[in-house]
């Protein structure tokens, strides 16, 4: 059926330019405008002022328009043209945000100038908002002058704009000249002040000015709320975020995406219910730090739950909420759900395809991971550098040496990705855990950019895994002089020297490490247990049913031992007794967390775990018979990847 046409026949004797006039000003889309000026043409008639207005604010402005049309309109039209069409122009322009925009404003500007039009106190405005965001110093420097020259500078719209534009391109002393001298201060000075403070650095200054402000709005609050976060001042923030007179979606996205994104992801989920509690709809950046916090704690049950609430009020699923879903379950351990929310997205872009293959990777399935990145080619998306990280894990993982390199070597060769230190790192990751640690240490030696700590740490790992005391204690000694504050450093070096049966060199580090006053971080274990969870550290006695926990693990290490456990006390350097040695072993953390597993949740149950570090060979080898002896599913996340324990084996083929 066909539409309705905004074009009549004429009525004899109708003024036919008025009629087009109020024709463009009925249209509603780019292609009524454009059939409308198509009609203006045929009809040999020329934009009267009144009809330019509606047709260049709408390609200008409107989302759905056509800057480069708007722009073609007014410097050929016919017809004598205003400010105001100059100056939506350069809005639109400076709206764009891409190449070409702000040499398109000037040209406007310019124009304006040949037709002896004098620009307003919009039109600075709008220039500098271009500028701005192009971070045109020099050019927008011209502008400040021609603002002074034309006495536009007590004007607060383009005070304003002066002092965003100095801030953004990081002279902030500039911008406080400006706000100094102003000689009257809205609200929005001072947000533009103190934004720019804060995306500067100086963030004792930005509390400074929040401190003086006559008055705040939400945009105040938000602002130093986020910079605050930003830096990392969660608690500050937090106070911030207590005593604002009114919250809004803003604030509450600001404060859960700022514990989520800086290793709280516990508080994440306090505040979040606690936004349930206040009956206060979260919106998509919401959901992604929330299941982002699901993800680092393992949480199943909340990340489930969050997922059962994104299908019940029905929130739209885009490739980021899409991603978020599916690396949670995957961190979570289970694939399955993960691969199912990757198979029924609508919207599945590079961001949804490295999430599943980094999850496939992490769970053992690294077959799985390189068909779909294979997959993901074949549909016509290019891969990125994260996209080949996960590749190279996968690789890693599984120990295909041979094929990590020809994905290494396609970065470049075939989507002209240039490899970074994380694509480095995996490489001297893969070839340390097969073992080929003259080869790792001959790739970092020839890399074309320097090698930074994470890439000698890996190294260092593989020393440690394949007993290389020599290498080990080449690359350790010099790693803990490099990085100083890494306490994971100290640890493996020690550990190497005390496999090594050098106890002495092995306590020698750790006075190193004491006498610097590097803390330790301890190895740390969650498990949740009807959505409840529940944190253990090795040699915990804090939690409530300390005594039955304990208990616990002991009858399991009886029932263990029928078939060949014993503990492996070489890494304890302590000079104790092999009995206390065993003690010591035996209060690892993810072992309590397996014994509270087994005390409160039903035999058939899989227990799901998330360690902090690297398991150890006493606690992977104790888990697997765990999981013999009592048919127990057991799935445990450590720094690197999953172990999925059934019948006595593990995922990792005992390759981690």
């Amino acid at each position: 059926m066909l539409k309705p046409s905004l074009f009549k026949p004429l009525k004899p004797g109708f003024h036919r330019i008025t009629s087009f006039t109020a024709i463009f000003h009925k249209c509603k889309s780019m292609k009524q405008f454009k059939e409308a000026h198509t009609q203006l043409i045929i009809n040999g008639l020329t934009h009267s002022p009144s009809s330019l207005r509606p047709i260049i604010s709408f390609s200008a402005l409107d989302p759905s328009g056509d800057i480069d049309y708007a722009l073609l309109l007014l410097l050929r039209a016919s017809t004598p043209r205003t400010v105001y069409l100059f100056n939506t122009t350069i809005r639109g322009f400076s709206r764009a945000r891409r190449p070409g925009s702000l040499c398109s404003s000037v040209l406007s500007f310019v124009q304006m100038g040949v037709l002896n039009l004098a620009p307003n106190s919009f039109t600075f405005t709008f220039l500098f908002q271009s500028c701005s965001n192009c971070v045109a110093f020099d050019l927008g420097r011209q502008f400040h002058g021609m603002v002074i020259k034309n006495s536009y500078e007590t004007d607060v719209f383009v005070r304003n704009s002066i002092i965003r534009f100095y801030s953004v391109c990081g002279k902030l002393d500039d911008a406080r000249m400006t706000f100094d001298e102003s000689s009257e201060l809205d609200v929005v000075s001072w947000n533009s002040m103190i934004d720019g403070c804060i995306r500067n650095g100086d963030i004792l200054e930005a509390l400074s000015l929040f401190s003086k402000m006559p008055e705040r709005s939400n945009i105040s609050w938000n602002s130093l709320l986020g910079g605050l976060v930003k830096f990392g001042y969660l608690d500050d923030g937090y106070w911030v975020f207590l005593e604002m007179p009114q919250r809004n979606i803003v604030s509450w996205v600001v404060m859960i995406s700022g514990y989520a994104q800086n290793g709280k992801p516990k508080e994440a989920l306090a505040l979040f219910r606690e936004m349930q509690m206040l009956d206060q709809e979260p919106n998509s950046a919401i959901l992604v730090s929330v299941l982002s916090a699901c993800s680092q704690l393992g949480a199943l049950d909340h990340g489930h739950w969050v997922h059962c609430y994104i299908q019940k009020k029905c929130v739209r699923v885009d490739s980021i909420l899409s991603s978020a879903l599916i690396d949670m379950y995957a961190k979570c351990g289970s694939i399955d759900l993960a691969m199912q929310v990757f198979n029924t997205s609508r919207e599945r872009d590079v961001s949804a395809y490295t999430a599943a293959i980094s999850g496939l990777a992490m769970n053992g399935c690294s077959k799985e991971a390189l068909h779909l990145f294979d997959q993901m080619k074949s549909e016509g998306i290019s891969p990125d550098g994260v996209s080949y990280i996960a590749v190279l894990c996968a690789c890693s993982h599984a120990g295909w040496v041979e094929k990590g390199f020809h994905y290494f070597a396609s970065m470049s060769d075939v989507h002209g990705i240039r490899p970074e230190l994380d694509h480095y790192a995996c490489m001297v990751d893969l070839l340390g855990r097969a073992g080929l640690l003259e080869k790792a240490e001959k790739f970092v030696a020839s890399m074309p950019i320097k090698p930074d700590n994470v890439i000698w740490g890996a190294l260092l790992g593989a020393c440690r895994v394949y007993g290389n005391a020599k290498m080990g204690e080449r690359v350790g000694s010099v790693l803990v002089e490099s990085d100083k504050n890494h306490d994971g450093r100290y640890i493996l070096l020690s550990n190497i020297y005390a496999e090594s049966m050098k106890g002495e060199d092995a306590e020698q580090v750790r006075k190193t490490m004491r006498r610097r006053k590097i803390k330790r971080v301890p190895g740390c274990s969650l498990i949740e247990i009807d959505g409840c969870l529940h944190e253990f550290f090795a040699g915990d006695r804090s939690h409530e049913k300390t005594e039955e926990i304990y208990w616990m693990w002991e009858e399991i290490v009886k029932e263990i031992k029928k078939i060949g456990y014993r503990e492996e006390t070489r890494a304890v350097v302590f000079d104790v007794e092999e009995e206390e040695k065993e003690a010591v072993i035996g209060q690892h953390s993810e072992k309590l967390a397996v014994a509270l597993g087994f005390l409160y949740t039903t035999s058939g149950s899989t227990l799901q775990i998330v360690k902090n570090i690297r398991m150890c060979n006493d606690c992977h080898n104790a888990i697997k018979l765990v999981s013999k002896v009592f048919k127990r599913k057991i799935s445990i996340r450590d720094r690197k990847r999953f172990h999925h324990f059934e019948e006595g084996l593990c995922s990792c083929r005992d390759y981690w």
